[in-house]
């Protein structure tokens, strides 16, 4: 059983603009019998077909409205007990306040038909994340248009400085808060560490297990790896991703799911709390690049105990191919290139990842 307790605006049945009350969350602890463990999906950018630039540049959405594109992954997502990811775009219908573009071939802005957020519900998702650069694409029309969109379907989502900061879902008695921080205006800001232990401290009395979702890093296939400072990216600042992280974990959440350089970069444990530094692109099969690393699409999901501490996971490996979403791969590509770049970045953290994606400890 789900239940979003805020989604930032949620719909009565589903959420309220507020943190779960004591009388809901807090005080509740020592009556709610809770699980051992909990199992945490999650997963880079979506985007799941764009109506911008128009049809003179070519199809951009799927078939069917996209109703198949999570075909191959949704046992893995709807398995978990929570599953979110990041919405790489806005819920928009009509022109907005598009960002100024120099060439549509080659910078991207995206728009997607509000009705596909029944493809994430049916997919199973409870969370997407809206910190990024693309939610501002489309100006404060786009911007609010996805908020409703997601309000107006109960799916929980976090991100916007001062107006959607913070969610809380409950599954299976269990309640989990999620913030998302990122880069570009409106966001809370991935630069400002101080933002960053705001928001997951505001959370952590009122969440059995929290999350801190980030949009960070330098973009493209030349910044695989975690650089150990901080990035900037076509004149942007785009954060210290180890730092966030850490920071994220030092003031209370359990479990750290990044992505912003559309490639998978390390994972780490950190005082026993898992951090995925980029997950990628997921589901984008139109107007972003998906060959090569680019294509990686994994679904990382983690078992953690009541205290948020590791106990074990999976990297699930798929691969994107045009119009069609993330589909199963046997050859595990993006799970062995995690753990290489995690060999690479992170030598001395004990996570040890096997061929087939499986997540242990030393």
């Amino acid at each position: 059983m789900a239940m979003a307790l805020t989604a930032c605006g949620g719909s009565a049945e589903r959420g309220y603009d507020s943190a779960p009350t004591d009388s809901t969350a807090t005080d509740t602890t020592t009556r709610r019998q809770l699980p051992p463990t909990v199992t945490i999906a999650f997963t880079g950018d979506i985007m799941m077909g764009t109506t911008f630039p128009d049809s003179i540049h070519g199809t951009h959405l799927p078939a069917d409205d996209g109703k198949h594109i999570f075909d191959d992954v949704r046992e893995v997502i709807s398995g978990a007990t929570f599953a979110g990811g990041n919405l790489e775009g806005s819920f928009l219908e009509g022109p907005g306040k598009r960002r100024p573009m120099t060439n549509p071939r080659t910078y991207f802005i995206f728009r997607m038909p509000p009705k596909y957020v029944n493809n994430l519900l049916e997919a199973g998702y409870d969370f997407v994340g809206i910190a990024n650069n693309h939610i501002n694409d489309f100006g404060e029309p786009g911007r609010a248009s996805t908020m409703k969109t997601l309000r107006d379907t109960g799916l929980a989502h976090a991100g916007l400085k001062g107006r959607c900061e913070t969610a809380y879902v409950e599954r299976d008695g269990v309640v989990f808060g999620i913030a998302q921080v990122g880069h570009g205006d409106n966001n809370v800001d991935v630069n400002d560490l101080d933002e960053v232990r705001r928001v997951v401290k505001n959370m952590r009395d009122s969440a059995d297990i929290v999350i801190l979702s980030f949009h960070g890093g330098a973009e493209g296939g030349a910044h695989t790896h975690v650089p150990h400072k901080a990035e900037t990216y076509v004149g942007e600042q785009r954060g210290n991703v180890e730092q966030v992280a850490h920071a994220a974990i030092d003031a209370g959440a359990d479990v750290v799911f990044g992505h912003g350089p559309h490639v998978v970069r390390a994972a780490e444990l950190y005082k026993d709390h898992i951090i995925f530094y980029s997950l990628g692109n997921f589901c984008t099969p139109y107007r972003m690049g998906i060959g090569g690393i680019t294509g990686h699409a994994p679904v990382a999901v983690v078992e953690v105990d009541m205290n948020g501490k590791f106990v074990g996971g999976k990297i699930h490996s798929f691969l994107q191919a045009r119009g069609k979403g993330p589909l199963k791969d046997p050859t595990n590509a993006a799970a062995r290139q995690i753990r290489s770049l995690s060999l690479q970045d992170f030598p001395s953290s004990p996570l040890l990842i096997a061929d087939d994606g499986t997540l242990s400890r030393r």
